[in-house]
């Protein structure tokens, strides 16, 4: 399949979402819609000190039929790095280079009476909260269950907890967990690696999980989920951020 043409992006609005992630809300300069599944990611062409530099992220959130222009995207900051750098400086009204949409981590092909289960790390939670988004928008009601299981290292590393709280606290059918690899003595949940907490959520066995973060945590879920609950491969979907 030919990859997507570039296409100009203008940033409209951004937030501080932890200590090192930044949400970046940019819309289509020339208003056209940017068709999309929830899971797929853009690839950014980003103006740096050491020339254009590509950087790819999944969409944060569901396409919105009111603003079908739009995406959300996650950036993390890292020490060093001249792409997320100019991305966390970068002014409102900044225009870049895109190329999108990209990918095949979607729910697309799914069964819809299926059991889902999501596990995150980090930003791996972007495409998630879109799946999670889009499948609550499709059914808010009925439906099969669907968790997500969140790894940060500490409460302020957590992306969007209000508003996954909120969607828990509102839906049935969402069941919402996250867990802390540095836990704080006043932390009420889940603590230690998504990996030790599987059993809780993906015993099912029409259940599908999507996996997505860095490549060890992605490695260990997926051979976990084979060696110790049976899954075969087509119940398993990954996608990897490093």
């Amino acid at each position: 399949m030919p990859r997507p043409d570039r296409r100009e992006l203008l940033l409209e609005s951004a937030r501080t979402l932890t200590p090192a992630v930044r949400e970046l809300v940019f819309r289509t300069a020339d208003g056209e819609a940017f068709d999309y599944v929830a899971g797929q990611w853009v690839t950014l062409y980003v103006a740096t000190a050491d020339g254009e530099l590509q950087r790819s992220y999944s969409i944060a959130a569901s396409p919105d039929p009111a603003e079908p222009d739009r995406i959300e995207l996650a950036v993390t900051f890292v020490e060093g790095g001249p792409a997320s750098g100019a991305l966390h400086a970068m002014s409102l009204g900044t225009r870049l280079d895109a190329q999108g949409p990209l990918g095949f981590f979607t729910l697309d092909g799914i069964p819809r009476e299926a059991p889902l289960v999501l596990v995150g790390t980090g930003t791996g939670v972007a495409p998630l909260r879109a799946m999670l988004q889009a499948e609550l928008r499709r059914s808010p009601v009925e439906g099969p269950p669907i968790t997500l299981l969140f790894g940060c290292r500490t409460p302020a590393d957590i992306l969007f907890r209000a508003e996954l709280e909120a969607l828990a606290a509102a839906h049935g059918r969402f069941h919402y967990a996250s867990t802390l690899s540095r836990s704080e003595d006043d932390w009420p949940g889940l603590t230690g690696y998504v990996q030790t907490h599987l059993g809780e959520h993906c015993a099912g066995r029409e259940t599908h999980v999507f996996i997505c973060g860095l490549s060890k945590m992605v490695k260990d879920v997926r051979r976990l989920l084979k060696a110790d609950f049976g899954y075969d491969r087509k119940r398993i979907h990954t996608e990897r951020y490093d």
